[in-house]
């Protein structure tokens, strides 16, 4: 009976410190101004060679997504923070399968959300092994750089984003951003507690087909009832045309083809229905199609 008392007792001890552990980590953040910019975080490693195996923990109060030579590691989406979370989230990508040399481009996009830890906005660590065993690990530090990426988060009265895609740099994370773009990272050390993310995953995503239009207003409407995302696929739009997608604000580039649709924020309630608007307009022509993206 005693035993079996024991094993119980340290089985909650784990189970309560894989929820929460503290260590001392490096954090690198912007300057104070950025207080609702998202932003975009970059550091290029050089490696003495390939490594065997290589992995990328990140904690962060807000949410991110990680890139590895252009490549997003991130499966979940909305990671790590989860809306609720009193403590800083982190969580853990294989970027083994996008390390094809000696040379890792990463990029981290960043959304901020939990207040109380706005200098401690990432603490990412790349680490592994060589072929021949040898352990290695990098951190963030003052080698990092920033940039504001064109696209804010706002907060009231419900969570969403503002994406300017006129300014946005495709290849940003694959290229990397110019000098004059980047600035240096405030850095610090500190020993923080860092809990256990919950991974929210895409379910399904629902053609969703035309219920109303007027000159300035289109209606969607899903199959089934969702909770996440709008995507609307555009051609045609005017450079500088603004509209909203279910909230979202959205500026258009006049590409060929664009897609409006959110990355870090996500409505509060469960609909089926997709409202596209614009001030100047928007015609039924300039919609090639409209997604119901459900997340759980």
């Amino acid at each position: 009976m005693i035993r079996l008392l024991l094993i119980v007792v340290a089985t909650i001890m784990n189970i309560a410190s894989a929820r929460a552990v503290g260590w001392t980590r490096q954090w690198v953040c912007a300057d104070d101004s950025c207080r609702e910019s998202q932003i975009w975080f970059l550091r290029t490693l050089c490696l003495p060679h390939r490594p065997a195996e290589a992995y990328i923990h990140a904690a962060s109060n807000g949410r991110i997504i990680v890139y590895v030579n252009g490549y997003n590691t991130t499966t979940d989406v909305l990671a790590p923070y989860r809306n609720g979370d009193t403590s800083l989230q982190g969580i853990t990508c294989d970027a083994m399968p996008y390390i094809d040399g000696d040379t890792c481009l990463i990029a981290v996009w960043y959304s901020p959300f939990l207040k109380g830890h706005e200098g401690k906005q990432l603490s990412l660590t790349l680490y592994g092994k060589y072929t021949d065993g040898k352990p290695f690990a990098f951190t963030t530090d003052g080698n990092w750089s920033w940039a504001l990426a064109p696209a804010t988060t706002l907060h009231s009265p419900h969570e969403t984003e503002q994406i300017n895609s006129r300014a946005m740099r495709a290849n940003w994370n694959i290229d990397g951003l110019p000098m004059p773009m980047l600035r240096p990272v405030k850095s610090e050390v500190a020993t923080d507690m860092v809990g256990e993310y919950r991974p929210r995953h895409i379910r399904k995503t629902y053609s969703c087909r035309l219920a109303n239009s007027s000159a300035t207003t289109l209606t969607y409407l899903s199959p089934f009832p969702f909770h996440g995302w709008a995507r609307v696929t555009l051609r045609g739009m005017k450079p500088g045309t603004q509209i909203t997608v279910n909230g979202l604000y959205y500026t258009c580039n006049g590409q060929m083809d664009e897609q409006a649709c959110r990355r870090f924020t996500i409505p509060p309630y469960t609909t089926t229905t997709i409202k596209i608007t614009s001030p100047s307009g928007i015609k039924v022509s300039n919609v090639m199609s409209v997604e119901a993206i459900d997340i759980w």
